[in-house]
Protein backbone atom coordinates (compact mmCIF):
# COMPACT_ATOMS: atom_id res chain seq x y z
CA UNK A 1 0.00 0.00 0.00
CA UNK A 2 1.31 3.50 -0.80
CA UNK A 3 1.72 6.26 1.84
CA UNK A 4 1.51 9.75 2.28
CA UNK A 5 1.83 12.48 5.03
CA UNK A 6 -1.47 14.72 5.14
CA UNK A 7 -2.47 18.11 6.12
CA UNK A 8 -2.31 16.92 9.89
CA UNK A 9 1.05 15.83 9.57
CA UNK A 10 0.40 12.38 10.32
CA UNK A 11 1.40 9.50 7.89
CA UNK A 12 -1.41 7.39 6.24
CA UNK A 13 -1.92 4.51 4.50
CA UNK A 14 -4.30 4.79 1.01
CA UNK A 15 -6.48 2.01 2.47
CA UNK A 16 -8.96 2.15 -0.64
CA UNK A 17 -10.91 4.86 -3.40
CA UNK A 18 -14.60 4.37 -4.03
CA UNK A 19 -16.35 6.64 -6.79
CA UNK A 20 -19.76 8.24 -5.40
CA UNK A 21 -22.01 10.41 -6.82
CA UNK A 22 -19.07 11.23 -9.64
CA UNK A 23 -16.72 11.76 -6.79
CA UNK A 24 -13.74 10.11 -5.83
CA UNK A 25 -13.46 9.73 -2.33
CA UNK A 26 -10.20 8.47 -0.53
CA UNK A 27 -10.14 6.09 2.83
CA UNK A 28 -6.44 6.69 4.65
CA UNK A 29 -5.70 4.63 7.97
CA UNK A 30 -3.22 6.27 10.02
CA UNK A 31 0.33 4.58 9.62
CA UNK A 32 0.63 3.88 13.29
CA UNK A 33 -2.49 3.85 14.60
CA UNK A 34 -4.32 1.24 11.99
CA UNK A 35 -8.34 2.33 14.15
CA UNK A 36 -7.20 6.10 13.07
CA UNK A 37 -8.94 6.93 9.63
CA UNK A 38 -9.72 9.38 7.58
CA UNK A 39 -11.71 10.08 4.19
CA UNK A 40 -10.61 12.31 1.28
CA UNK A 41 -12.41 13.72 -1.48
CA UNK A 42 -9.45 13.31 -4.48
CA UNK A 43 -9.38 15.72 -6.37
CA UNK A 44 -6.66 15.18 -9.93
CA UNK A 45 -5.31 18.27 -11.80
CA UNK A 46 -2.61 18.53 -13.86
CA UNK A 47 -1.79 14.54 -12.94
CA UNK A 48 -1.37 15.46 -9.13
CA UNK A 49 -3.70 14.64 -6.66
CA UNK A 50 -5.16 16.45 -3.53
CA UNK A 51 -7.22 15.25 -0.66
CA UNK A 52 -9.66 17.73 0.68
CA UNK A 53 -10.99 17.23 4.00
CA UNK A 54 -15.55 16.61 4.16
CA UNK A 55 -16.76 19.72 5.79
CA UNK A 56 -20.44 18.42 5.27
CA UNK A 57 -21.46 15.74 7.93
CA UNK A 58 -24.35 14.00 5.41
CA UNK A 59 -21.64 13.63 2.89
CA UNK A 60 -19.24 12.11 5.35
CA UNK A 61 -22.22 10.00 6.14
CA UNK A 62 -22.85 8.56 2.90
CA UNK A 63 -19.39 8.37 2.50
CA UNK A 64 -18.92 6.42 5.64
CA UNK A 65 -22.10 4.15 4.47
CA UNK A 66 -20.64 2.98 1.00
CA UNK A 67 -17.02 2.39 2.31
CA UNK A 68 -18.61 0.51 5.58
CA UNK A 69 -20.73 -1.60 2.88
CA UNK A 70 -17.84 -2.35 0.46
CA UNK A 71 -15.20 -3.28 3.12
CA UNK A 72 -16.98 -5.58 5.80
CA UNK A 73 -18.28 -8.27 3.48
Amino acid sequence: MKSIVLDDGIEYLIYDTEIIDNIEYTLFSNINEPDDICFRKTITENDEKFYIGLDDEKEFEKVLLVFTKKNLK
